[in-house]
C-alpha cells in the first residue's frame, strides 16, 4: 500500500482547520490537529509563520502529531495487518483518531504511541532546523544546499527502510544500515564520506546543546567507526594555455554563450570560483589588482585576497567596465552552457584537444595548473586563490607529460 502524509487545511463551517492528511492508496484520511488555519500567516508547509504568537510550540505540536500518526501506521498497523483492505484500514484509523468532537485539541487525540515529543522528533526535522539556523547566519547558499542534499538522502533512506530516525537512534548499527543503503544506491566513496561529514556537523551542533534542549543523543557518532566513506578527490580538468588562447580570441553570436566565454575566461585568468566571478565592481580594482573576499569563506574570518591583473583578465574586465555583476548565474545553467559552448568549439577546432566535460570548477583548475607549469611559486598561487594550504590546492593541479619531461631535463639535462 502506497502511503504519504502531510499537513493540510480543510474548510468546515466556513472555518479552516489544520489536519494531518494521510493518503493510503486511493483512500484519504484526515486527522484533526485542533488548530485553525490563519490566512496570510502560514508557511508553504501549512505551518504557522513567525507572525503568529507561540508559533514554535504550535508547529511543534502539529509536527509531533504528524510523526506519531506516521510512525503508528508504518510500524504498528501496516506491519501487523498487511492483508487488511484499504477500506477496512480507513475505517480502523477513523475509529482510532476521530473520537470525540470533530475538532479535538492535540492533547485529546488518543495516540497509541508512548514517549515524549523530543523522542519522536526525527533526525530530518533536526536537520531542517539546523539549515534554518545556518541560513539566519548568512551561510552561503551553496553550503546550505549541501545540507539539504544530505537531509534528502536520509529521507530516502527512511522511506526505503520504512522507519524514521530519531537522534536517540544514532549509533554504529544505524551507521551500518545507512552506509549499506548509500552503497546500494551506487554513491561513490567520496560522496558517502562527504555525506557523513555534513551529518556529523549537524550532530555535533545538537550534541553540544543536548542538555539545554532535552535531547537524547549519545556520543557514538564521534567514534571513528561511525564515519564511513572516504575523501573525495576529483581529478583536475584544466585547459592548456594554448586552448585558453583559442577560447579567449573566439566570439559567439549567441549572447548566453558569449557571456559563458567571458565568465569562464575570467575564471581561467583569475582563479576565482564561479560564485565570485560576478562580484567584481570598479571598487574591487586597486593598484592593478582585484581585491575580493571569497564568498565561500565568509563564515570564517573574512580575509580579502589580491589577484594581480594580466592581459586576459584586464582585457575582459575592461570590456565589462570592470563590473561583472551582469554575469551572475546559478551553477546548473552555467554548466549546461559550458557543455554547449565547448561542443561548438570541438566542432570548430577538432584538433584543439577540447573536451566535452568541463564544469564551473575547471576555470580554477586551469588558472592553478597553468601557474604551476609556468613556474609560479606555490606561496604566490595560494595568496592569489585564497587557499590555506598546498594539500587543498593540490586537487586543482594537473601537469602534462611534456611539462614533467621538461622538469626532468632541468635537473639532469
Amino acid at each position: 500500500m502506497k502511503r504519504s502524509s502531510q499537513v493540510k487545511a480543510f474548510t468546515s463551517n466556513k472555518q479552516k482547520y489544520l489536519y494531518v492528511y494521510y493518503k493510503l492508496g486511493n483512500n484519504i484520511i484526515r486527522i484533526p490537529t485542533g488548530f485553525k488555519y490563519i490566512e496570510g500567516k502560514m508557511t508553504k508547509q501549512n505551518l504557522f509563520s513567525s507572525k503568529v504568537e507561540g508559533y514554535e510550540e504550535k508547529n511543534r505540536q502539529v509536527q509531533v502529531l504528524l510523526r506519531q500518526v506516521d510512525n503508528y501506521i508504518s510500524y504498528e498497523f501496516t506491519s501487523f495487518y498487511p492483508e487488511v483492505s484499504q477500506k477496512k484500514c480507513k475505517t480502523y484509523l477513523k475509529e482510532k483518531y476521530n473520537q470525540g468532537s470533530i475538532y479535538p485539541k492535540v492533547k485529546d487525540v488518543q495516540l497509541p504511541i508512548s514517549g515524549n515529543s523530543q523522542e519522536i522528533k526525527s533526525l530530518v526535522e533536526y536537520i531542517e532546523e539546523y539549515i534554518a539556523y545556518r541560513k539566519a547566519r548568512d551561510t552561503p547558499r551553496n553550503t546550505l544546499k549541501e545540507f539539504v542534499t544530505v537531509k534528502n538522502r536520509i529521507k530516502s533512506f527512511e522511506t526505503a527502510s520504512n522507519k524514521h530516525t530519531s537522534l536517540a537512534d544514532i549509533n554504529i548499527t544505524w551507521s551500518d544500515h545507512f552506509e549499506s543503503y548509500l552503497i546500494k544506491r551506487k554513491y561513490k566513496t567520496g560522496t558517502i564520506g562527504k555525506t557523513y561529514t555534513i551529518l556529523i556537523t549537524v550532530l555535533y551542533h545538537y550534541y553540544r546543546r543536548r542538555e539545554e534542549m532535552g535531547i537524547e543523543l549519545t556520543d557514538r557518532f564521534t567514534y571513528p567507526e561511525f564515519k564511513r566513506g572516504g575523501k573525495s578527490k576529483n581529478l583536475a580538468n584544466p585547459l592548456t594555455l594554448e586552448q585558453l588562447d583559442v577560447l579567449f580570441n573566439y566570439r559567439f553570436s549567441e549572447k548566453k554563450l558569449e557571456n559563458t566565454r567571458i565568465r569562464f575566461c575570467l575564471q581561467c585568468s583569475t582563479g576565482l570560483r564561479y560564485s565570485d566571478i560576478h562580484r567584481i565592481t570598479p571598487e574591487s580594482i586597486d593598484n592593478h589588482r582585484i581585491v575580493i573576499t571569497p564568498k565561500k569563506t565568509r563564515h570564517q574570518k573574512p580575509k580579502p585576497i589580491y589577484i594581480d591583473l594580466n592581459k586576459y583578465s584586464e582585457s575582459l574586465l575592461e570590456g565589462l567596465g570592470y563590473d561583472t555583476t551582469s554575469l551572475k548565474i546559478e551553477n546548473a545553467p552555467y554548466n549546461r552552457n559550458l557543455k554547449q559552448m565547448f561542443k561548438v568549439l570541438i566542432d570548430k577546432y577538432p584538433d584543439s584537444g577540447f573536451k566535452s566535460n568541463y564544469t564551473s570548477h575547471c576555470g580554477r583548475d586551469t588558472f592553478i595548473s597553468v601557474c604551476v607549469q609556468k613556474g609560479v611559486d606555490f606561496k604566490t598561487i595560494l595568496q592569489w586563490t585564497g587557499q590555506s594550504s598546498y594539500s587543498i590546492m593540490d586537487r586543482y593541479i594537473f601537469t602534462t607529460d611534456e611539462y614533467k619531461a621538461s622538469q626532468m631535463q632541468k635537473v639532469f639535462g
